[in-house]
């Protein structure tokens, strides 16, 4: 009792003797960073590690003694121990290695690497820069500025750090024993020298992480004898409390007081202390975790207080600075002593309180930089310790006031417990709706400074910033410093905003210190003279214009595409060696974090996730989950559970097929394999994901796979040539999936869809299980996909039918879009399929066991595909090199297709016999026309790039152009259906008005409805779209390509011009375009015409 009072009164400020041990330790001021310094000394002298979130919840010492004593782990309770056991000592060796030229390395911690990163998926890393600027009271040398700056180097390891690749390690952090030159720029300057500017001209040049320091300093002289120090640094080797701590240091110095000049590694040996102790699977901290539940039903914010968001962000920021009104920090502390709570939670619990009234949303999120110096008492260190955790803000308008305070300081104990991190929940924020593309997933940061005495003596905090950030707002609170920073995105926000929001926020926080804090959420008075909440595009759908962006990387839409790469082991060489075996396919490897691979599948900005990635490939090891510790049942089937449901999550959010890859693993235990094999059977036929189990890595070409000493020094788990293979075999499959899918896949029966020869065996005795099931399996995939199936059989009809008639046949007669059954030669049968279908033979794919056919099929008809296939027992390999991805629908559409071509005979039949003219009265045709939505965006892109025959002017049709086109005119999307059946979307029209006529820009419209009267109605709708826009005629032009024939023929009846001429044009009275007939010659057709 009386050690942990000593401790508890010390860090208090409190006589031990005097120090009530019942009164709860919140209510005699203990805050977030006492709490976590309690609990670090509990855990040294006892063995015992208690919670930050008892320590705030309301524990007394008493209570605090009682958790030691029920625990009894560590030295027994009562033991007496020796001072300092087990703490931080003088000369306590760091946790670093020793490099070469007196550097030492140490790993790269996960937010650093996280950082990076992003910097490699497109967030330009200017963003990653933050710097501050101070203003001298007093005027100083060169010199003495520069000796400053030197002590301050060789006190801060973080001054002289630097992150370098090594080829065995991964990124490390290396720091110098010394710094090769100065750190200081001196820069007379002109007296109207903005400082906010040139604080960003010095940040925005990239740093080479590779040499420090990552760190500059840069003194701007006045003629008025006015000096200004801009400072700053990549946030790789810093953050906020660092540029706080950076500017006392050198106030202090400058002001005379002796600070130390004795190199030290101190800050890296604290960084590394700061860390999760152990990591458990794939990178999840053995930690505490926030319950779902309490991200359920979150919001975005949008706080586009001045503009609405444009459609590609500029990353352009701005700084202000809010000055905290006398004696208000102090108010805060004594209502937060009050009510039980840290200051820091009633700060934020207000903050929340505000931005719900401001924005009426109950539940969002916030983002809270927790401060790791705390885990390793390391208070006064400069470095990357910020550590940003998504925290679930909450406060309903009928709630109390101190009822919002008091969960926001529950909630807020959870996230100082050691090895929480952001992407603990990153999933969840992304399954809620968050995610939007070109805006931060969080957009809001909270950053409580908590007191530490702080000063700048002979220094003043100016309004600087770097001019750049990838947040929306952060919103940072220092009572040291008496002033509230704000970093704003320029985007959505102004200063006159900012500041408006800033200043109401302060008020805020004076009212809950008063009387209304005993009210309810919905009384307080929030004002809003930062101006209306303007709609962002994403709520109003239409696009705005975007600033001019800043001078940065391109980004990540416009990189090479390629191959993402994410792996629960080091990946060693094989990055590189895949990239070999994809040269000359254009196709890059991006590599994912190491062994985190479970958050970088759920991670929306993650290399998985990335834009450019054309495919991704995830090779999992059950025997790597445990690499960190121990892995329990219970959480090997929670992960059981969560792997394919993310995988599945990934190929459907991003279209693109996920390879996965089961690799071998020694020893392998049972539960292990056998959870491998429980995700290969939750993936295996799912869309878009390709399942390579260990078989696949087994044979000639993977012997001998493992390489121990490898996997113990550096998780390297395999040889360089199991590698090489391994590289080879994802190569080929890779390929494979980005291959252009066929419209058609042929096959023959005998020996290839069903084993034997069904006319000499008997239809009732061919085999159809085995290899032969699967392709079935496989062919129906594609089906589903899309793509129209015949069989192409020398049987005849009966007996296939009779075949595909068995209960235990896949495939149905149904199945098969044409069955060309007989003993015509194979070409000709498949040719005539293929004028029936109305489609190319060059979108044609046919699969035959005999060689000789295929090769009669190559010399008959070069432009079909055609793939021999092996016997029965070769077929499931056969099937993972040619397929190995399932096939998807890209859209409805496609899903349908294989019924449109069957409700297309039965059109055809009903066409026949009657009149055209009855036939389309009889068909009911109807059409729907709808303007361009995020919901058609992806139907009409494929449309515009795939419709070749009838398609006014084709050219390269992106969403972005399509954007374009709607912003300056109008898109609209076309669905059609008649008695047989629905069509689905079968047309895009982009018109614009010029003056008195109506321009068509483009029309593109499917095949499958032509002939169809689709044609007529499509110009009786522009007619009636003409007139309401005010335009008495339409033009129509088309372009002469090779393909587009229906179109000209179109055009040049409107025209009476001829159809193979190189360019068409139309100038059509609206009226006269209702009368139109494509197939009565009769018809009318007074328009103007040029060819």
């Amino acid at each position: 009792m009386d050690r942990i009072r000593h401790h508890v009164a010390e860090l208090l400020g409190f006589e031990a003797d005097r120090l009530n041990v019942s009164t709860p330790l919140s209510n005699l001021g203990m805050d977030s960073m006492t709490a976590v310094r309690t609990r670090g000394l509990v855990e040294a002298d006892f063995g015992r590690e208690v919670p930050v979130a008892e320590l705030l919840g309301g524990a007394s010492v008493m209570d605090v003694v009682d958790w030691i004593l029920d625990g009894r782990s560590g030295a027994e309770a009562g033991e007496l121990l020796l001072p300092g056991r087990g703490t931080r000592q003088e000369g306590f060796e760091p946790l670093v290695v020793p490099g070469a030229d007196g550097t030492v390395r140490c790993p790269a911690t996960r937010d650093v690497i996280r950082l990076l990163r992003t910097e490699q998926l497109g967030t330009p890393g200017v963003t990653h820069n933050i710097g501050s600027a101070v203003q001298l009271a007093t005027a100083v040398s060169r010199e003495r500025l520069t000796a400053v700056l030197s002590n301050l180097a060789a006190r801060h390891a973080a001054l002289r750090t630097a992150i370098v690749a090594d080829p065995e390690y991964g990124l490390q952090l290396e720091v110098g024993q010394s710094l090769p030159a100065t750190l200081l720029r001196w820069s007379p300057v002109d007296e109207d020298t903005d400082v906010d500017r040139r604080l960003g001209e010095l940040l925005e040049p990239p740093f080479d992480l590779a040499v420090a320091p990552l760190w500059r300093f840069e003194l701007l002289e006045y003629p008025s004898g006015k000096q200004v120090l801009l400072y700053g640094a990549h946030h790789a080797v810093s953050d906020l409390s660092s540029l706080a701590l950076v500017a006392a240091e050198i106030g202090a110095e400058l002001t005379g007081e002796h600070l130390s000049s004795v190199p030290s590694l101190a800050d890296i040996d604290g960084l590394m202390r700061a860390q999760p102790a152990r990591q458990e699977t794939d990178g999840r901290e053995a930690s505490a975790t926030q319950p779902r539940e309490w991200f359920s039903g979150i919001r975005r914010l949008d706080l586009t207080l001045a503009k609405p968001r444009p459609a590609a962000r500029s990353y352009r920021a701005a700084t202000e600075l809010v000055e905290v009104p006398a004696g208000l920090s102090e108010r805060v502390g004594i209502e937060a002593r009050r009510l039980g709570i840290t200051p820091a939670a009633f700060w934020l619990g207000t903050l929340t309180m505000f931005i719900a009234r401001l924005r009426e949303r109950s539940r969002f999120v916030l983002a809270v930089p927790v401060d790791t110096r705390m885990h390793a008492e390391a208070l006064d260190a400069v470095g990357f310790f910020g550590v940003p955790i998504p925290f679930p803000a909450e406060a309903a308008p009928d709630e109390s006031v101190a009822e919002v305070l008091r969960r926001t300081d529950e909630r807020l104990g959870m996230h100082l417990e050691k090895g929480i991190s952001f992407s603990d929940t990153m999933s969840t924020l992304v399954a809620e709706g968050l995610y939007r593309e070109n805006a931060p997933l969080v957009e809001v940061y909270f950053n409580y400074l908590p007191p530490r005495g702080l000063k700048l003596p002979g220094l003043e905090m100016l309004p600087a910033g770097t001019g750049h950030s990838d947040l929306d707002l952060m919103i940072s609170v220092s009572p040291d410093l008496g002033h509230m920073r704000l970093d704003y995105n320029l985007d959505i926000l102004d200063s006159s905003s900012c500041a408006g929001f800033g200043r109401d926020f302060l008020d805020l926080i004076a009212e809950v210190t008063g009387p209304a804090g005993t009210g309810t959420v919905g009384a307080l008075r929030v004002r809003r003279t930062a101006g209306a909440v303007l709609p962002s595009s994403t709520e109003t759908g239409t696009a705005v214009p975007a600033p001019e962006p800043p001078a940065v990387p391109a980004s990540r839409a416009s990189a090479r595409p390629s191959v993402a790469l994410a792996a629960t082991f080091a990946l060693g060489d094989l990055s590189t060696l895949l990239g070999l075996a994809l040269e000359g396919s254009g196709l890059t490897v991006a590599e994912g974090p190491y062994h985190q691979v479970l958050a970088a599948l759920h991670d929306p900005s993650g290399v998985l996730s990335d834009p450019s990635a054309a495919a991704a490939v995830v090779l999992l090891r059950a025997a790597d989950l445990g690499r960190f510790g121990d892995v329990s049942d219970e959480l090997l089937a929670e992960l059981g559970e969560e792997y394919p449901a993310a995988l599945r999550s990934l190929a459907e959010r991003t279209g693109r097929p996920v390879i996965v890859g089961f690799l071998p693993a020694h020893p392998a235990e049972d539960r292990l394999r056998g959870w491998e094999e429980q995700v290969r059977s939750r993936l295996r036929d799912q869309a878009g994901i390709a399942v390579l189990g260990p078989e696949t890595f087994s044979g000639d070409d993977f012997a001998d796979p493992f390489d121990a000493e490898t996997d113990a020094l550096a998780h390297l788990p395999f040889r360089t040539e199991f590698q090489a293979a391994l590289a080879l075999a994802l190569a080929e499959r890779v390929q494979a999936s980005l291959r252009t899918p066929p419209k058609v896949i042929a096959v023959d029966g005998d020996e290839t869809l069903w084993e034997g020869i069904a006319g000499e065996d008997g239809p009732e005795h061919v085999g159809l299980t085995g290899g032969r099931a699967q392709l079935a399996r496989r062919l129906l995939q594609w089906r589903a996909a899309g793509v129209l199936l015949v069989l192409v059989s020398n049987n005849d009809e009966a007996t296939v039918r009779a075949v595909l008639d068995r209960p235990d046949s896949p495939l149905r007669a149904e199945h098969f879009s044409v069955i060309a059954a007989g003993w015509t030669p194979k070409p000709v049968r498949l040719k005539a399929v293929a004028e029936e279908l109305g489609l190319g033979l060059d979108t044609f794919m046919f699969l035959d066991d005999n060689p000789a056919e295929i090769a009669g099929m190559r010399a008959a008809l070069p432009e079909v595909l055609c793939v021999t296939c092996p016997p029965g027992d070769g077929l499931p390999d056969f099937l993972s090199r040619l397929w190995p991805v399932a096939p998807r629908a890209a859209t409805q559409e496609d899903a349908a297709r294989a019924d449109f071509y069957r409700q297309d005979k039965v059109r055809e039949e009903a066409r026949s016999r009657t009149s055209f003219a009855d036939f389309l009265e009889r068909l009911n045709l109807e059409m729907d026309f709808q303007p361009l939505c995020a919901d058609t965006m992806e139907r009409s892109v494929q449309l515009a790039r795939r419709t070749s025959q009838f398609n006014l002017r084709p050219s390269t049709v992106s969403e972005a152009e399509l954007t374009r086109r709607q912003q300056d005119g109008e898109v609209w999307t076309v669905r059609a259906r008649d008695r047989f059946g629905d069509y689905g979307q079968i047309a895009v029209v982009v018109i614009r008005p010029d003056g008195e006529t109506l321009e068509v820009l483009g029309w593109m419209m499917s095949c499958r409805v032509l002939g169809r009267g689709a044609e007529e109605q499509v110009l009786g709708w522009l007619a009636d779209r003409a007139e309401a826009l005010g335009c008495p005629a339409v033009r129509l032009i088309a372009e002469r390509t090779p393909r587009n024939v229906p179109v000209r023929r179109l055009v040049a009846a409107l025209a009476d011009g001829d159809p193979e001429a190189p360019r068409l044009e139309a100038l059509v009275p609206a009226d006269r375009l209702r009368d139109f007939r494509s197939w009565d010659t009769t018809t009318d057709e007074t328009v103007e015409a040029t060819a």
